[in-house]
């Protein structure tokens, strides 16, 4: 009697007609009928999930693993049907090749190979094919079904703050619908968006996923049109946030509003008349700063902002300025440069002599070669990583690992041999920076350079409003 597994897969939609019960009880048949043992933990049931991509079914991977693992007495998986396997070509030559190799056969129960190996083949070929078209075909009925209910008004996903799903629709959380009201309110009498996102913090309230409030959750809420009964549907969108472009569905729903249509129009008229301007390119460096210095209340890094007339810039901690943090932590660089330095100057005095040197190598071919040659460091040594992760994970055997091993050393030996080549015949200048104060005030050096000195000196910096007082710890403290 030959050991064999049960696959069993049933996505959301086809719950009616291929239940996780009928597929088991219609196996379970075959398998008495044709002498097959299914022990009761080789059953693998993947219920409610795609069969599009196999990475994301766990009950498959799980199966895959116990098929490759050394010494299985695994010969056959059955499935009800072979799109029940797979419903990707790529996916089911993949994994069926790897299933051979440890003589693993999968059979339809539903769909019978014939006897000849050759005709055989291409006929499981063009089941696969079949299974691979019906998913693409269901994608898009799918997505017609949901533009139709889209615009009929029928709500189709989870329910936004402020209500709850119920009979396929929406109904009034009372609390949170308060709350809500009082946003809209609050932002048309003037208020920003930060300051209703920490006040709504201070509340006590939370997002339905557990999180705090933050300007962008206080925005998705002003600008969402089912507050005063709407729905509104974009077709292909997914995280992107363009709430007003031409292809959104805009329709009238069955569900009591919170707000008033006037007042909604009132909020986004406001929201649009404070859109940001197109982002400014980024300068080519970042300040020397930047990261470096902590909120002493949410522990968030201070951000730079505005830019003042006497050339000095403004700080903020990030979190307050996204309603996560409830004290403010503006300082002008004009004052937080001079006081970090000083603590710089006044710990090289009392500490070890210091110093930091910084080795410059101009741009050449031997730079742009010895990046190529990195990177394809880089590369062999992830699929090191991925090979010792499939021979752990039970996926490949010993035997692969150890070949895919010996190649990827091979490679990365052989590209570690010419990159100390490089490194060794490239011109390079080294110089050491005076006194540490005069460093950071000089403009002879890059806020690259600036920032690797501080890295290489502070263990941490943080700014505390209250007292108006600069932590500062270094690492020879």
């Amino acid at each position: 009697m030959d050991f064999a597994a049960a696959y069993i897969r049933v996505s959301t939609e086809e719950q009616t007609t291929y239940s996780p019960a009928a597929q088991l009880e219609e196996i379970k048949e075959f398998a008495r009928k044709n002498e097959y043992c299914i022990p009761e933990e080789w059953i693998f049931i993947d219920e409610g999930i795609s069969g599009r991509k196999a990475e994301n079914r766990p009950a498959f991977q799980r199966m895959i693993r116990l098929a490759r693992q050394k010494n299985s007495r695994l010969q056959v998986i059955l499935v009800h049907k072979y799109d029940r396997f797979a419903r990707s070509r790529e996916d089911a030559v993949l994994y069926k090749s790897l299933l051979k190799k440890n003589g693993v056969k999968v059979i339809s129960i539903k769909e019978p190979v014939p006897e000849d190996d050759k005709f055989a083949v291409i006929y499981e070929s063009m089941l696969e094919a079949m299974a691979e078209y019906y998913s693409l075909n269901l994608a898009e009925e799918v997505h017609k079904t949901m533009q139709k209910k889209a615009e009929q008004g029928e709500w189709q996903t989870a329910a936004p703050f402020g209500y709850r799903n119920e009979n396929k629709s929406l109904s009034v959380v009372p609390e949170e619908a308060k709350a809500v009201r009082w946003l809209f309110q609050q932002y048309a009498a003037g208020t920003s968006l930060p300051t209703l996102a920490r006040q709504l913090n201070e509340m006590g309230l939370r997002t339905h996923q557990g999180n705090t409030f933050e300007s962008r959750a206080v925005r998705y809420i002003l600008n969402n049109p089912v507050y005063c009964g709407y729905l509104r549907w974009t077709p292909g969108r997914r995280a992107d946030r363009d709430y007003f472009t031409p292809a959104a569905i805009l329709s009238k729903g069955g569900w009591k509003p919170i707000v008033t249509e006037t007042l909604w129009e009132s909020v986004v008229q406001r929201l649009q008349s404070e859109r940001q301007p197109e982002r400014r390119p980024r300068p080519t460096e970042s300040h020397w700063l930047s990261g470096m210095v902590k909120c002493s209340a949410c522990g968030h890094s201070l951000a730079f902002g505005a830019q003042f007339k006497n050339g000095a810039q403004q700080m903020q901690c990030s979190g307050y300025s996204h309603g996560k943090c409830s004290v403010s932590h503006a300082i002008s660089t004009a004052r937080l440069i001079p006081a970090l330095l000083s603590a710089i100057e006044t710990a090289a005095r009392n500490a070890l002599p210091f110093s930091y040197v910084i080795q410059q190598k101009p741009q050449t071919q031997e730079n742009e070669e010895r990046a190529a040659i990195t990177l394809l460091l880089e590369k062999a040594r992830l699929r090191l990583r991925k090979a010792k992760d499939a021979y752990l994970n039970g996926i490949d055997t010993m035997e692969e690992y150890r070949e895919t091993k010996a190649k990827a050393e091979s490679e990365i030996a052989e590209l570690e041999k010419r990159l100390s080549l490089i490194v060794q015949q490239s011109p390079s200048e080294s110089f050491s920076v005076p006194p540490l104060p005069d460093f950071f005030r000089s403009d002879d050096f890059s806020m690259e350079e600036k920032r690797l000195a501080l890295q290489a000196i502070l263990e941490t910096a943080v700014f505390e409003k209250k007292s108006d007082c600069l932590k500062v710890i270094f690492l020879w403290s």
